[in-house]
């Protein structure tokens, strides 16, 4: 009888401990605005950009009004220091976002906010202020449900309109998530940032997507999400609708993960 009990309660002990994995983030029906910022560890002038970045962890407005990413690109890494959390994808979406947004160059640090280009950074000017200009009106709620196991990291989206939203249903919505690291450091032995201890939060270990269907009046979509996104242990998670045709968010949602 003992070891019977011993086994229940280790049983439910496993039970719970699974149950603490899953985590549920709403939008709310508000536009909530994406903060990109593209960057690397290769790059002298990323560092103050990214302890821009870095204090939005104490605004109060933090996953209520904005989400920030930094997605850190790869083509600094030819100047001797091989940033680990670059990736080509991430080059080419601030490729895109700057075609499809009119920027004159593609250049780090930078700043762009639900799709535009933000340089009040130069100017010192605050990011949640920036965050207030270009916020949209009311969008729709973006639910999402985050499961993670040992064997398992996978997002549930739905994507709830509000009355005026116009979108095709013949043409599917896609969902974005990016896991996010958050207090990570790197000490850089060479390129321009040699010698130095960078420090980084809201970092991208991953960007997956995938397309919606349209579901009784709502947007769903399952994603399962690469174990290695989840090697440097994330602590956050993003996730954004944005058009077919078009990278520039429609809603986001995030938030601290156990």
């Amino acid at each position: 009888m003992k070891k019977l009990i011993t086994s229940g309660l280790l049983a439910v002990a496993m039970f719970s401990q699974q149950q603490a994995l899953a985590e549920t983030f709403n939008s709310g029906i508000d536009s909530v605005a994406l903060v990109e910022l593209f960057s690397s560890e290769g790059c002298s002038s990323c560092p103050p950009a990214e302890k821009k970045l870095s204090e939005l962890v104490e605004s109060p407005q933090l996953f209520k009004t904005f989400v920030p990413v930094a997605f850190h690109v790869d083509y600094w890494d030819r100047l001797g220091w091989a940033d680990r959390f670059a990736s080509p994808e991430y080059t080419a979406r601030q490729y895109s976002l700057s075609s499809t947004g009119k920027q004159r160059s593609v250049y780090t640090p930078n700043f762009i906010i639900s799709g535009n280009e933000w340089k009040g950074f130069f100017r010192g000017h605050p990011i949640e202020g920036a965050v207030g200009a270009m916020r949209k009106s009311t969008i729709g709620n973006l639910q999402i449900d985050y499961q993670s196991s040992d064997s398992l990291h996978q997002v549930k989206a739905v994507f709830s309109p509000e009355q005026g939203f116009t979108a095709d249903p013949n043409k599917p919505l896609i969902l974005s998530v990016a896991p996010l690291g958050m207090d990570l450091q790197t000490h850089v032995k060479r390129g321009e940032n040699r010698n130095r201890q960078l420090r980084h939060e809201f970092v991208a270990l991953d960007w997956q997507k995938v397309a919606m269907t349209f579901e009784n009046n709502q947007w769903v979509a399952t994603l399962n999400l690469s174990k290695d996104a989840h090697q440097e242990q994330a602590q956050a998670i993003s996730a954004w609708v944005s058009n077919e045709t078009s990278l520039a968010p429609i809603q986001a949602v995030g938030g601290y993960i156990q």
